[in-house]
């Protein structure tokens, strides 16, 4: 009898257990590689096939404004793991320029090392959840700088799981025994990658663009990678059903990231002549290409009508197959009586060109490349149907969930809690989100590697800073494919100079530094460069950038006298030379000689 007793006690303890447990949802995350928000059919378009993304969007909250912090995947990658910017994190590269035992530099992917992430002691996403008891799992393209397996680097062979449980079938990412190709064998990733043996079949290898509108190599279709990562993320969850544990969930999707091949069925669901380019598809071929963009991001294929319609038609069939495995993942939920708890967010790295602007890849700072699908599902508190036209990043994604779960949110975070937003349908109001980038190839800046730029988006506007070239601001309600450069409008003169601060103060990362500044008989002094044209100073009583004010604008002295304490900051402008065919001779766009020193001092206090 009395066995039978605290046989009861105890069914009952676990059962007290289980519907603690319940009640803190689970979170799916599904996020995608390089889709463009204006090709899903919840935002918009009428030739996109995406049922299931538009099914979450139905259910759920679906963000206008929402920014990737890096137009690039590894970077944003990192951000979002880690909750934090890029050059906060310290993985700012996609591919980490690494000094070799022969002194020649090897740009690494990620995977090989750990000193070429982001920094040591970061708490991660996977963290926040481990801390109260989720199991966690990450199946599918991963691609973050930090993250690495025992034993492959010799300086640290316990490796760095970044809080994840279940790890595997990584992709862009070196990891032995538990990549892609370990699950498929080497042929068949080598047939979907279309590289080496395969790297000839079609035109670009592993970039290709799909302009014959064929078909992947992959014999067998369930053997595709998105096939594969579903697959497993269903494992994940029969699981979870099985045990009752809350989780969370990483689903990596690698389409529509080219190569723009997918299984004949996905093909034959798009009809490539009802493709129409984007009106901005010629902008460069009258004007001249851009200076802030990438050499190799200038696109000619649109010059043949009928190649750029398959390349359209291919690209948006991947997305219909990478949306079909979102749907097996959300049915899976269903089926194992899960779905009711689990918040569920699609979104994906950064977006795609697709021919705006006659661009095609990311690469760069206009919308198409930054702005991404948001959207965040969980019928069980979130009001459905719903639109939010918030600015918000990436980074907020950490403080949001840890709130969602009753977690800690780590001190390292840079991102808001949008839990208001989402219960409520409250809307931020003057919030700030950045990007940053890291490219070469600019044409009037030949032989400079890993240029940095950052973008800053505030209400209305936007500002776009690119080290060694001319600046852009756009007016993105009024002006929404970024053709107006209001710069060059004396009645946005206050805006432009408070974006560039805002956008230049703080920002400290590898390789560059900022102008030096010191205090001598009272003055803030520098020493003149032939870098910059001229100077001025920002001033708050805070040491907050977003309080500063000008003080003091075209300075012709290397020194100032501050007459209030607080902090200060000395801001410069680049002294620009180099003309281009866009702007014509008339206006510099460029330097000529490229400086590793930007043009900001560090915040100097002054009492």
């Amino acid at each position: 009898m009395r066995k039978l007793f605290f046989g009861f006690l105890l069914l009952c303890a676990c059962n007290i257990h289980a519907q603690s447990n319940s009640q803190k949802p689970n979170v799916v995350f599904i996020i995608s590689d390089q889709h463009k928000l204006e090709e899903t059919g919840a935002y918009g378009s009428q030739r996109s096939i995406t049922p299931n993304i538009d099914e979450l969007a139905k259910t759920g909250v679906m963000f206008n404004n929402a920014y990737t912090p890096a137009p690039v995947c590894a970077p944003a990658r990192a951000s979002l793991v880690t909750g934090m910017y890029p050059y906060a994190n310290g993985a700012i590269y996609h591919k980490a320029p690494v000094t070799m035992p022969n002194g020649k530099v090897k740009n690494l992917g990620s995977g090989y090392l750990r000193e070429t992430g982001y920094h040591e002691g970061i708490v991660t996403l996977a963290d926040v959840f481990k801390e109260q008891g989720y199991v966690s799992a990450s199946p599918g393209k991963m691609h973050v700088h930090g993250e690495l397996q025992k034993d492959v680097d010799e300086d640290h062979k316990e490796g760095n799981d970044m809080g994840f449980d279940e790890i595997g079938l990584r992709y862009y990412t070196y990891f032995p025994g538990g990549h892609y190709e370990d699950e498929v064998g080497e042929d068949t990733y080598m047939r979907y990658r279309q590289f080496k043996k395969y790297g000839k079949t079609y035109k670009g290898g592993s970039m290709h663009l799909n302009e014959e509108y064929v078909p992947t190599l992959v014999k067998n279709d369930e053997d595709n990678f998105d096939m594969v990562v579903a697959r497993k993320s269903v494992e994940f969850i029969n699981k979870r059903a099985e045990d009752g544990k809350n989780f969370f969930l990483h689903v990596g999707f690698e389409k529509p990231h080219a190569p723009f091949t997918t299984t004949q069925t996905y093909l034959d669901m798009h009809t490539p002549s009802e493709y129409q380019l984007p009106e901005t598809y010629d902008d460069w071929y009258k004007k001249g290409k851009y200076p802030w963009v990438p050499n190799w991001v200038h696109s000619g294929i649109p010059k043949n009508l009928e190649k750029a319609q398959n390349v359209m038609a291919a690209y948006n069939a991947c997305i219909t197959e990478m949306d079909d495995m979102v749907g097996r993942v959300v049915n899976a939920l269903k089926e194992k009586g899960l779905y009711d708890n689990t918040i569920i967010i699609y979104t994906t790295d950064h977006g795609e060109h697709l021919f705006e602007h006659g661009l095609r890849g990311k690469h760069n700072m206009y919308e198409d490349a930054v702005n991404v699908p948001f959207i965040v599902s969980y019928p069980k508190l979130f009001k459905g149907n719903t639109i939010n036209n918030s600015i918000v990043s990436f980074i907020d994604l950490m403080p949001t969930l840890a709130e969602l779960i009753n977690g800690k949110t780590p001190e390292t975070a840079q991102g808001v809690s949008l839990l208001d937003v989402l219960t409520k349908g409250e809307e931020l109001k003057d919030r700030v989100v950045y990007s940053e980038f890291r490219g070469g190839d600019y044409k009037l800046l030949p032989g400079a590697r890993n240029v940095p730029s950052r973008m800053m988006r505030k209400g209305d506007y936007k500002f776009v800073y690119t080290h060694g070239i001319i600046d852009q601001l756009y007016n993105i309600k009024t002006d929404p494919d970024e053709l107006n450069n209001l710069i060059f409008d004396d009645n946005y003169k206050t805006i432009y100079q408070d974006m560039y601060f805002q956008t230049l103060a703080g920002w400290q990362f590898q390789e560059y530094a900022p102008i030096a500044v010191f205090l001598k008989k009272k003055k803030i002094k520098w020493q003149k460069s032939d870098a910059f044209n001229t100077y001025a100073v920002y001033y708050s009583l805070s040491d907050n950038i977003e309080e500063a004010r000008l003080v003091l604008d075209n300075i012709a002295e290397n020194s100032f006298e501050p007459k209030e304490k607080g902090y200060y900051w000395l801001v410069a402008r680049p002294k620009l030379s180099k003309t281009s065919k866009f702007y014509g001779d008339d206006i510099p766009v460029a330097v000529e000689n490229y400086s590793y020193t930007l043009p900001i001092s560090d915040i100097l206090k002054f009492d």
